[in-house]
């Protein structure tokens, strides 16, 4: 069967990060029936990274590398900043055949920039990884992954002007739910099968604020050993949890998890304090490494750190309280097991060291 090209889409794609990468997957993938005749690939430009003696180095976008290795155009953002783009060809001037997909793209483009080259609605799309109207804002997946969501999903929704700019607040054309975030498979199905928009003026939207260094700052006395793991699985891998010493130094807690069974440590120690185990019973022991270094090996030790006790439904304390740390970094410093870190502090014998305290041991 012959495809009528003069149906067939130019799809200018603006994104950055896994996410986008996912999104232009699928969007690859839509070749039965065919959706596309042409992709165009727009990245910011290239990003320093790294310090210290090794020096900075220049690092592109994850989807610029991805994009240029399947053989797809692509173009990157000036370094004066997004007022001085302008699309390429053929998006100079307006067609219905011209559609914008926005992914995770880091910018909020000039409204009448979009006016002028996508003047209709459904001609300008973002792809975003929520179940809107929920977790507006720079980092959807990682808060729904600290607030321990059950579940999340794609939105397809339109750019519409607000404050002078496009941004993500105009109408639905398809939610998938129920989807792996960093895989948004089913993504072009709700762009392509939606033939009817519905206004996004539902329930209040929760917000998902830009992480920032303050946002991964762990209290032991506020937050529960779960609060605690699932910020680590959300955030952790932009930013370090982290706490404070009794100095006031910060120290980053690289490798975070729940312990097995906390039935052997001691629920009367405040938040913040905790204890370290060089040998501990079997059911804490993970046998699968033996590298005295590795996160896994019981020969590094255990550093324990007690935290708020869950409640149940009528405010009663619970079980938990605890959770396991296995490498830490003190800042300025390198990278430690707990057993390394541990004995280096050396901790007078029946003192109890407390993290996140304004004053000493």
């Amino acid at each position: 069967m012959l495809t009528d090209h003069s149906r067939l889409l130019n799809i200018l794609f603006l994104g950055s990060d896994h996410f986008s990468i996912g999104t232009l997957q699928a969007l690859l993938a839509a070749t039965s029936p065919r959706l596309w005749e042409s992709i165009h690939v727009v990245t910011a430009g290239e990003k320093d990274v790294g310090r210290g003696k090794n020096g900075k180095r220049k690092v592109a976008p994850p989807l610029h590398n991805y994009a240029l290795e399947r053989g797809l155009e692509v173009s990157t953002i000036p370094e004066r900043g997004i007022q001085d783009w302008q699309p390429p060809d053929p998006y100079t001037s307006p067609s219905p055949r011209n559609i914008l997909i926005t992914s995770s793209f880091g910018h909020i483009l000039p409204s009448q920039l979009l006016l002028d080259h996508f003047p209709s609605p459904e001609t300008r799309l973002n792809v975003h990884p929520s179940i809107l109207p929920q977790y507006r804002g720079a980092a959807p997946i990682q808060w729904a992954i600290a607030n321990r969501d059950a579940r999340t999903g794609i939105s397809v929704q339109s750019l519409a002007r607000g404050g002078g700019k496009m941004v993500d607040r105009g109408d639905l054309w398809g939610v998938v739910e129920g989807v792996a975030t960093s895989a948004p498979q089913n993504t072009p199905a709700s762009i392509t099968s939606s033939t009817q928009a519905y206004p996004t003026t539902l329930p209040k939207a929760r917000r998902a604020p830009k992480i920032t260094h303050e946002t991964v700052h762990v209290d032991f006395a506020r937050q529960t050993d779960e609060e605690v793991e699932a910020l680590f699985r959300g955030m952790s891998h932009q930013h370090a949890l982290w706490t404070t010493l009794p100095d006031g130094q910060e120290l980053r807690l690289l490798d975070i998890r729940i312990p097995a069974s906390d039935t052997d440590l001691p629920s009367s120690l405040q938040p913040g304090a905790t204890i370290f185990q060089k040998s501990f019973p079997a059911e804490h022991t993970d046998t699968s490494s033996t590298d005295i270094n590795s996160p896994g090996s019981a020969s590094g030790g255990r550093l324990w750190i007690r935290t708020r006790s869950r409640e149940d439904d009528q405010g009663d304390a619970q079980r938990g309280g605890w959770i396991e740390v296995r490498r830490v970094q003190q800042a300025g410093k390198k990278e430690l097991s707990v057993r390394d870190w541990w004995n280096g502090l050396k901790v007078p014998k029946g003192e109890v060291l407390i993290l996140g305290a304004s004053s000493g041991r």
